[in-house]
């Protein structure tokens, strides 16, 4: 499922000529607590109710509070559960979604991943995401991605935000890649399981709530 298919073209776009007032009534209109700044389509940052929060006056304008803009964004060709690591922060309604080029395509919701979840997610098959609060000292990349391997897993796709380091991984033992990563001394502080693995259902199911508000 590529986020490019559930992209949300009705959610505005900020400039960076727009004043913190006018900032703070769109976020408002639209029930939402973040947005995209975005000039001649390059994107150039998500601006929250937060860094409007830190502005002198309302009169500010939104290129003042740049150096406070958060830079995450995601790819339109990723996969739309690869979002799942960065949804799971309370904060967080909405993710940038661009091309390669940093061209602004659209947003991904959460509430769209969790109509996903709900029609489709507990289906998926073989495979889950990890999040590893990453230490260059003490992990290092090939040796987790070994270890993921020595269990018949296949590392889909990486990202790494510090400190965080997220893998996708392709598996039909996902749970006992968890097992070994952590007898390995690897802490996993996240995992979100795609299929039918009893052993961490309990937990993707109690995710799955979250989004939904049930």
């Amino acid at each position: 499922m590529l986020i490019l298919s559930h992209l949300n073209y009705d959610l505005p776009v900020l400039r960076m000529h727009d004043s913190v007032a006018k900032a703070l009534k769109t976020l408002r209109i639209q029930e939402i607590n973040a947005l995209a700044v975005v000039e001649n389509k390059h994107y150039i940052g998500l601006v929250s109710e937060e860094v409007l929060a830190q502005a002198l006056s309302p009169e500010q304008l939104l290129s003042d509070l740049k150096e406070h803009f958060s830079d995450f964004r995601m790819e339109e060709e990723e996969d739309v559960l690869a979002s799942l690591p960065w949804f799971d922060a309370p904060h967080l309604d909405v993710i940038a979604v661009t091309n390669t080029e940093q061209i602004f395509r659209g947003y991904l919701t959460k509430s769209a991943v969790g109509n996903i979840l709900l029609n489709s997610g507990l289906e998926n098959k073989n495979g889950g995401i990890i999040r590893i609060p990453f230490q260059a000292s003490r992990d290092t990349l090939s040796t987790i991605i070994r270890i993921i391997e020595e269990e018949n897993g296949f590392v889909v796709r990486t990202f790494f935000q510090e400190p965080n380091l997220v893998i996708q991984v392709q598996t039909e033992t996902f749970g006992k890649i968890i097992s070994n990563l952590e007898r390995h001394g690897i802490f996993i502080e996240k995992a979100f399981v795609f299929g039918e693995q009893l052993e961490v259902d309990q937990d993707r199911f109690d995710h799955l709530m979250r989004f939904i508000d049930l």
